[in-house]
């Protein structure tokens, strides 16, 4: 029988470096598309590696991020962009066909989720595509006075079009 000391066993442990900051890279990776979107320029799968690599300081061969990561970045940086332009496009685009058809060349500038995991796949656990939320939104007829939550503690994109409308 062999008998480990304790600072061997706690050598062998993995380390703990502080808290995660995959949620705050993300967010600076959104910073990083926003004005992609806000030029209209589309975010092809090279500009969007470039804006997670340099986010995250590394490479997603690293495993410091996943490409679900990414995506959610890029729908992070719809919900900045809404964030910032929502409430003036929704006045522009005053009928809802409109503010369809905006919020599709958004979301057409966007890249689509062809990479995903196997628990995104056993779960089907897949993000809400842009123009459907706003049918949804549409559909429940919203007024200021109601409370909107975001279902499924997404990145936001259900509550900020609730907030723009």
């Amino acid at each position: 029988m062999t008998m480990i000391s304790a600072s061997a066993e706690s050598a062998a442990a993995p380390l703990v470096l502080g808290p995660n900051l995959a949620p705050a890279a993300t967010v600076a990776a959104a910073g990083l598309l926003l004005p992609h979107l806000e030029r209209g320029k589309r975010v092809d799968a090279a500009t969007l590696r470039a804006a997670m690599e340099t986010a995250f300081g590394a490479s997603d061969a690293t495993g410091a991020w996943d490409w679900k990561t990414a995506y959610d970045a890029c729908e992070a940086a719809t919900v900045l962009f809404l964030r910032k332009y929502g409430r003036a496009l929704f006045r522009k685009a005053g009928s809802p066909a409109s503010r369809l058809s905006a919020l599709s060349k958004i979301a057409g500038l966007l890249p689509t989720h062809t990479r995903r995991s196997a628990e995104s796949q056993t779960f089907q656990q897949f993000s809400t595509p842009i123009p459907l939320g706003l049918v949804a939104a549409q559909a429940a007829a919203m007024t200021p006075a109601d409370r909107v939550l975001e279902p499924s503690a997404g990145t936001g994109l259900l509550a900020i079009l609730a907030d723009s409308a």
